[in-house]
């Protein structure tokens, strides 16, 4: 009886050694890069006067940056998670709906194409709504077969979504939205 207490306080000991000790340490975890890189903050990054319209535009801006990088796979989880941020919000009917389309999508040209219904949708939700940052509304000629397409993004320098690393700096700013 008193092996098993002896045994029994050993084992609570050390446990709540092992508790103590383990204080959730990252450098230690064999984790995905790209679990964190898809909630990276920039230090740029818009506020919007809704919580829910800020946390959509920032899925917004991992879209696009997916496209940017050719990366299909994290476009389409990153526009369902647009999707049902939007569908939370519930004042963008437009955008929830070309989100949910993206979503579906695998393909990264057929991602691109819905990529810019999005931008056209979620546009008119940033207008008025920014109490910090700035938005640029940017434009490619040559997207969309030569039809052309924007985009929205924190930063002036160009980064196209619709041509990706083939011809990354195609596109000029057409507007600052505030």
């Amino acid at each position: 009886m008193k092996n098993l207490k002896s045994v029994v306080m050993i084992a609570l000991i050390m446990s709540v050694t092992n508790v103590i000790s383990a204080q959730h340490d990252h450098s230690k975890m064999n984790m995905k890069q790209d679990n964190h890189s898809m909630m990276n903050h920039d230090k740029s990054m818009v506020k919007l006067n809704d919580k829910n319209l800020t946390k959509a535009y920032m899925h917004y801006t991992i879209i696009n940056n997916a496209l940017v990088e050719a990366n299909a796979e994290k476009a389409q989880k990153a526009s369902k998670m647009l999707f049902g941020i939007l569908k939370k919000y519930g004042k963008a009917p437009d955008a929830e709906k070309a989100a949910l389309e993206m979503a579906s999508k695998s393909n990264i040209m057929d991602q691109r194409i819905v990529f810019s219904e999005l931008t056209t949708a979620f546009e008119p939700l940033l207008k008025h709504n920014i109490v910090e940052g700035e938005i640029f509304k940017t434009f490619c000629p040559m997207a969309n077969a030569n039809k052309g397409g924007y985009w929205l993004s924190n930063e002036k320098a160009i980064k196209n979504p619709y041509m990706g690393q083939k011809m990354l700096k195609c596109g000029s700013v057409k507007e600052t939205i505030k």
